[in-house]
């Protein structure tokens, strides 16, 4: 999953642009932010300034970019937060035991926050929760809080809580790629199908990511649109070869019952992960068939 920056963390509602046209360069920016690609921000942070030069949103962005750029300034937070300093000197140190102890004695906003960051980072959801959650009291108009939780909540299958934290989360940030992917995901799991669908068009309609397109691919195989969920797959797999995808060309041509293929797709996939009880299941009954197609063709 993508990592959260200090800049959406200091700057999480930027109000909205009066020209369209740096409303779209702002969207841009922030989504370049997200995936760590300071340069192309800064660039379209540039060009707002151009258009608007007192925009001052864009003058605080451009600040914390360069300030994110430059590894000679202290961030922000940690300058003026001597708890957050001394905890992320811990961690720079290599300091594990510390750099959470440290911040477990903050009870400010930022300490909690920062505390679920790092047990997400590290799998641990549960914890990851409570101190999202914590957060979120503390700054109930901090966004960056409700996709944090909202991802936790994806991870712990509680698919009605990530939808419910995710909506919330777009409220702030109503064109964010991640937020509707992540609810679609939740949708479908949901099988709210349609709602997965138009979710899952609004991510793609910001960026064509190979995630969001798995995603569509999977909720197309559900929806039973058996054909181009193939399709979809199919393409992936140029891409990418990984079980999920082999085991989802594997199922549709299950559902078609072409059962030579399924059998091909599905045996690369347990080839290339051999821990889904469902999906040997699903291989040995494919297997089984071609047996008895082959038995009765002998008996003809």
């Amino acid at each position: 999953m993508k990592r959260f920056i200090l800049l959406c963390l200091i700057f999480p509602c930027i109000s909205v642009c009066a020209n369209e046209i740096t409303e779209d360069y702002f969207d841009i920016a922030t989504n370049y932010c997200i995936y760590g690609k300071y340069t192309d921000a800064l660039n379209y942070t540039n060009k707002i300034l151009q258009i608007e030069p007192y925009n001052q949103d864009a003058k605080d962005l451009k600040n914390t970019l360069l300030r994110i750029t430059n590894p000679n300034i202290d961030s922000y937070l940690t300058s003026t937060n001597p708890n957050l300093y001394n905890a992320f000197k811990y961690k720079k140190n290599g300091n594990r035991k510390m750099f959470i102890q440290t911040l477990e004695q903050g009870n400010d906003y930022w300490s909690n926050y920062f505390l679920a960051e790092y047990y997400s980072e590290n799998s641990n959801f549960l914890k990851a929760e409570e101190y999202y959650k914590r957060a979120i009291m503390l700054k109930p108009n901090h966004s960056q809080s409700y996709l944090g939780l909202g991802k936790c909540y994806i991870e712990l299958n509680d698919w009605q809580k990530a939808v419910d934290t995710l909506t919330k989360y777009l409220e702030f940030n109503k064109n964010s790629d991640i937020a509707f992917a992540l609810r679609a995901q939740a949708y479908m799991n949901m099988n709210y199908l349609n709602d997965a669908q138009n979710d899952i068009q609004r991510a793609l309609a910001v960026e064509q990511n190979i995630s969001y397109l798995l995603i569509e691919a999977k909720i197309l195989y559900y929806s039973g649109n058996y054909d181009e969920a193939r399709a979809k797959f199919n393409i992936i797999s140029r891409m990418v070869q990984t079980s999920e995808v082999y085991k989802y060309i594997g199922l549709c041509d299950y559902a078609q019952h072409d059962y030579n293929n399924a059998f091909l797709n599905l045996d690369k996939a347990i080839i290339l992960s051999d821990d889904d009880k469902n999906l040997y299941s699903t291989y040995n009954t494919v297997k089984n068939i071609l047996i008895d197609e082959k038995t009765q063709e002998k008996t003809k």
